[in-house]
């Protein structure tokens, strides 16, 4: 894999989408001929880990979900080798949809609020993100996210009903602070990654239904 390229392209933008970049810009930015820039740029695009329109004045390039994974996985890499953390990070990729809803009700209701905020440090947009795991390797480590221990939630009982317990995992989504909760109890299937925040992640970067997202889970 071309890491320099890989890089480059995401700090040009297209991690987070379509980014306009000529081969003779990236040339620049990795200080090699524009034929080497061209060539590597063929090679990522063969290997799947960016999507490239051309037009005839130039082209705009993004970061597959392959990428934003590479990228993810070779993050975690430096950060162990570098003693930067004492925990690792498993990256999966996920689209963008819309929920049922339900989420804006359950991050609102204080007997979970409260132990967010004791236990994730940060008081919860009331809402989730939910992202539709693509992969079976995705699904597989979400999967296995179950068994990994994670920050534990305390269901309770509410209105007369008790609501269920709730694992948390530390995540990083595009450069934003957030947790990826697995209730015990929940309509969705496991293609399905919930992710919570202090923010709107919808609004904080312009997501949109459809989007292909990376998140960080530190366990």
């Amino acid at each position: 894999m071309e890491v320099a390229a890989l890089i480059a392209l995401a700090k040009a933008g297209a991690y987070q989408g379509y980014a306009f970049i000529s081969s003779a810009q990236l040339a620049s930015l990795l200080g090699v001929s524009q034929q080497t820039a061209s060539r590597r740029l063929k090679l990522l695009e063969d290997a799947g880990y960016i999507a490239r329109e051309v037009f005839p004045r130039g082209q705009r390039v993004k970061l597959t979900a392959q990428g934003k994974r590479a990228l993810g996985e070779l993050y975690a890499e430096l950060r162990t080798i570098l003693g930067d953390s004492g925990k690792a990070a498993l990256t999966l990729c996920g689209e963008v949809t819309s929920g049922l809803g339900e989420g804006s009700y359950y991050m609102s209701l204080p007997g979970y609020v409260k132990q967010f905020e004791e236990k994730l440090g940060f008081t919860p947009y009331p809402g989730t993100l939910n992202l539709a795991l693509k992969t079976q390797e995705d699904i597989r480590t979400r999967q296995e996210l179950v068994n990994m221990g994670g920050i534990a939630v305390k269901g309770f009982n509410h209105g007369g009903r008790r609501l269920g317990d709730v694992t948390c995992f530390h995540a990083e989504l595009q450069g934003a602070q957030a947790a990826v909760v697995l209730p015990t109890r929940t309509h969705h299937s496991l293609a399905t990654l919930e992710v919570i925040a202090p923010v709107n992640l919808r609004q904080k970067l312009g997501l949109k239904d459809g989007d292909m997202v990376a998140v960080r889970v530190f366990v």
